[in-house]
């Protein structure tokens, strides 16, 4: 076969060139889902668009719940069992930890908008530890007199934290410019899954022994509405859009609720022991973590129902996006 003229082999080339640049950028564009497995002491980065696993890395003991920063380069860990923070640069993958006697059964996590700080709730010390992002070191750290401190949001300004104390049954509202709580408020028994409206104008509260949701009125600081719920509803999580709420409870159900009328909508069956819960940034798919099966269910928002699962680590549990 005769060879290709020169310059039909350098479009050829240009062209197989500009494909791998493509798959390279399409890869890096893809979003990310981040898996805590805390049977098995690491996490899964998952490819949300192939739904494929990339990388599982090792952190400390018993991670339950973790946060990416909002630049996308680190990622914290909770390692509850561990009573430690893994700090795990997301460019190079190597791990390291944040410790201290502060750090007592760590769990909810979550970085402010401006990614200069992470808050973390620690259930056995009863305090609220504040990390200096830059540094990875403690800033501070603040006693809630609160029982069972499980997890926590923050607002899009980075002005106000909200956090579960799941033994209390209260809602802790948090002023992040000078840390001070000003209101605890009473909720169902048990509340621990928490969801801030994207509008802020509501808190949802998963009250796990009581099968309600109750739902806190931001301004005025008090609950307006208990809603049915399934057994033991264990996370929460609003669509990007507002419309509904989504809670996964101990029945296998994820159930589905209009947020506006409180009404619930649709249950999708998903089994395995669902938990971590959250919706892709289009709103078009909801991946929850099921740490029975070690997967993450992928549920298409259009008709609620299961269209796929990425296998995880064991006891798959807190999820994050990126």
């Amino acid at each position: 076969m005769d060879a290709l003229p020169q310059p039909r082999r350098l479009v050829m080339k240009l062209m197989a060139a500009f494909l791998l640049l493509a798959a390279n950028v399409f890869a890096q564009s893809a979003p990310r889902l981040f898996v805590a497995n805390k049977n098995e002491n690491t996490i899964s980065i998952v490819n949300a668009q192939s739904l494929t696993v990339e990388r599982t890395i090792p952190v400390g003991a018993g991670p339950h719940e973790l946060a990416i920063s909002p630049d996308g380069t680190k990622a914290y860990v909770a390692n509850a069992s561990g009573n430690s923070i893994s700090v795990v640069d997301l460019r190079t993958h190597a791990e390291k930890k944040i410790m201290g006697p502060d750090f007592g059964y760590p769990h909810g996590i979550v970085f402010t908008p401006d990614g200069r700080r992470a808050i973390v709730t620690n259930e056995r010390t009863r305090k609220i530890v504040i990390i200096d992002a830059a540094t990875d070191e403690v800033m501070r750290s603040m006693d809630t007199d609160q029982g069972g401190t499980h997890m926590v949001v923050v607002n899009k300004a980075g002005t106000w934290a909200y956090f579960t104390n799941r033994e209390s049954n209260t809602v802790s509202f948090m002023d992040l410019s000078n840390y001070r709580i000003v209101a605890n408020v009473p909720v169902g028994r048990g509340g621990e899954g928490i969801a801030l409206a994207p509008d802020e104008k509501e808190i949802w509260v998963g009250d796990r022994a009581d099968a309600t949701l109750s739902v806190i009125d931001v301004a005025k600081r008090q609950v307006v509405a208990k809603v049915p719920a399934g057994p033991s509803p264990v996370r929460l999580t609003f669509t990007p859009d507002g419309r509904h709420v989504l809670a996964p409870d101990r029945s296998n159900d994820v159930r589905v609720y209009d947020a506006a009328s409180r009404k619930q909508v649709a249950t999708v069956k998903v089994d395995g022991n669902p938990g971590g819960i959250l919706v892709s940034s289009d709103g078009k798919r909801a991946f929850v973590a099921c740490q029975g099966s070690s997967d993450v269910k992928v549920i298409d928002t259009a008709n609620w129902t299961v269209i796929g699962k990425v296998p995880a680590g064991r006891g798959a549990d807190g999820v994050a996006f990126r």
